[in-house]
C-alpha cells in the first residue's frame, strides 16, 4: 500500500465529508474511496470512520490519525518543495576531488567567482593525485586527467592537454637544444612514474604525416607528482615532458623554455584530456551540472586547450 496517497485520499475525503465528494475531488469512484479507505484501516487495524447512509465522521483513532497526518503530510510537502528548489537554486556542499597540481592552478582560482553567482552554495575541494571512488567518498565531481579507465562514471571533456617538451633557459645555456628528437638520449630526462607502473621513460613524438618516434629517455629524477617534476624542470636538473597548463605561465615568462615545437607529443599512446567525472546524467544535481558548466566555459578562455 502507498501509505502517503492513502492519507492524502483520507485526509481529502474528511475535508469533503462524503466518500463521492472525495472521489469528484480525486477522480475516482466512491467505491474505489471506499475500498482505499477500508484497506488503509485493515493496515493500521483500527476503524477511521464510522460511516452510515447519511453521514461519515471521525472515530477516536481517526481524530488522532488526521492530526498526525496533516503534520506529516505538510512536512513532505515542504521536504518535496526544498529539494525541488536545489535544482534551480544550488544549496548545501559540492564535494570535488582533483589531481594536485591541477586543482591548485586551475581549478581553486574558479571556485571564488562561482561562489559569488551561488552564495548559498559551500564547496569542499579534495586534492590527492589518487582517483577516488565517488560513491564511497560522497563526491559529487571529479576532475581528471588522462583514460577514463571507469566505465561506470560519465565523464564530459573540458579540454586537451597537449604535452610540451620544455627546460630551464641555464639548462639549455650548459647542455644545447636538441634539434630533433632522438637528441633527448644525450640529455638528462625527468620522469613522471605511474602509480602502479614504472616511469613514463618512452616518450612519443608524432610528425604531421602521422608518423609516429619513440625515445627512450633516462634521467637522475623521476616522481609520482607533477609539481615535484614542475618544480624540479624549474630548477633547471633537466629536461620534461610536462602538460601545457602546468607551465603556460612560466613558458611566456622565460623561466621554461619549449623546445621540439613542430612535434605532437605524448607518452605511450595514452590520452591526456582532462574530464569532469560525475555518477549519473539522471537526476544530476544543480549544483554540479552548473559548476561542470562553469569549467567547461573557464577552461575554454585558456590557450593550451
Amino acid at each position: 500500500m502507498d501509505n502517503v496517497k492513502a492519507m492524502r485520499l483520507f485526509l481529502t475525503v474528511v475535508q469533503t465529508g462524503s466518500l463521492s465528494g472525495a472521489g469528484r475531488q480525486s477522480g475516482l469512484s466512491p467505491a474505489s474511496v471506499s475500498r482505499q479507505i477500508t484497506a488503509l484501516e485493515d493496515d493500521l487495524g483500527v476503524r477511521l470512520l464510522n460511516r452510515t447512509s447519511r453521514r461519515l465522521s471521525l472515530t477516536e483513532a481517526g481524530q488522532v490519525y488526521l492530526e498526525h497526518a496533516e503534520r506529516l503530510l505538510q512536512d513532505i510537502d515542504e521536504l518535496r518543495d526544498a529539494v525541488s528548489q536545489m535544482a534551480v537554486k544550488p544549496r548545501g556542499t559540492l564535494r570535488i576531488q582533483s589531481r594536485i597540481s591541477l586543482g591548485t592552478q586551475h581549478v581553486a582560482p574558479l571556485i571564488p567567482t562561482f561562489l559569488a553567482l551561488y552564495p548559498d552554495l559551500k564547496i569542499d575541494l579534495w586534492l590527492t593525485d589518487n582517483d577516488l571512488d565517488l560513491t564511497e567518498h560522497g563526491i559529487d565531481l571529479a576532475i581528471r586527467t588522462g583514460n577514463l579507465s571507469d566505465s561506470t562514471l560519465i565523464g564530459r571533456r573540458l579540454a586537451s592537454s597537449p604535452r610540451v617538451i620544455c627546460a630551464s633557459p641555464e639548462y639549455w645555456a650548459e647542455h644545447g637544444k636538441p634539434a630533433t628528437p632522438e637528441a633527448l638520449m644525450d640529455h638528462n630526462c625527468l620522469t613522471y612514474r605511474f602509480e602502479f607502473g614504472t616511469a613514463a621513460a618512452l616518450w612519443q613524438f608524432r610528425i604531421d604525416t602521422g608518423q609516429s618516434i619513440n625515445i627512450q629517455v633516462a634521467g637522475n629524477f623521476q616522481t609520482n607528482n607533477g609539481e615535484a617534476l614542475r618544480v624540479a624542470t624549474l630548477s633547471g636538473l633537466g629536461v620534461a615532458m610536462l602538460p601545457a597548463w602546468s607551465v603556460k605561465d612560466h613558458l611566456k615568462a622565460g623561466s621554461l623554455e619549449r623546445v621540439l615545437s613542430d612535434y605532437e607529443t605524448t607518452v605511450s599512446d595514452l590520452d591526456f584530456g582532462i574530464y569532469a567525472v560525475y555518477l549519473s546524467r539522471r537526476n544530476l544535481s544543480a549544483k554540479t551540472r552548473l559548476f561542470v558548466d562553469h569549467l567547461v566555459t573557464e577552461f575554454s578562455k585558456q590557450g593550451w586547450t
